[in-house]
């Protein structure tokens, strides 16, 4: 890994670790609401109830009315958290893909320049071991060669012994 490789991959991750956050925040915020609203309707429909100067037709009608907007509220603010996941699983989704597929890419890059460098030497090993055999058969021949004229060499190595044997065996008996 270059020094650019871990440079850039700080870089994204701090970038992550920036969008997680922004996630964190934007999703509190929408529970914050949520629960804001539950809780201003509970409380307000309380006080309408215990407050009210109307009749129980007119305090019904009201309760109706209080319990159809919290219903709403709660309906646009789990609309909110949905809509809100569903971006955040599209971004996720986008980043891992266009994270993932440089990583990809030079993976692949990767196996054919190991690819290539194997043929390159399985090749090389193909040409050394031939010209290895190559040698070694002229070593053979060489050998050979050597082994023959070493035999001739001791022939007359032994036939000029043996005449020197016997030439210094008359000169023995000449004297």
């Amino acid at each position: 890994m270059s020094i650019s490789d871990y440079i850039e991959e700080k870089a994204k991750r701090k970038e992550r670790e920036i969008r997680y956050e922004l996630w964190k925040v934007k999703t509190h915020d929408h529970r914050m609401r949520a629960q804001g609203a539950l809780v201003g309707a509970l409380a307000g429909l309380a006080a309408g109830v215990l407050l009210a100067p109307k009749s129980g037709k007119e305090t019904r009608e009201s309760l109706k009315e209080a319990f159809n907007d919290t219903v709403n509220t709660v309906k646009e603010t789990a609309n909110d958290a949905v809509d809100s996941a569903v971006d955040t699983y599209e971004e996720f989704k986008d980043r891992a893909y266009t994270e993932i597929k440089p990583i990809i890419e030079k993976a692949d890059d990767k196996k054919e320049e190991v690819k290539e460098d194997l043929e390159d030497t399985k090749e090389d090993i193909k040409t050394k071991a031939k010209e290895t055999k190559e040698k070694a058969e002229d070593v053979k021949e060489i050998a050979k060669d050597t082994s023959k004229n070493l035999k001739s060499d001791a022939k007359e190595a032994k036939k000029d012994l043996k005449d020197g044997a016997k030439e210094a065996k008359d000169a023995v008996k000449n004297k």
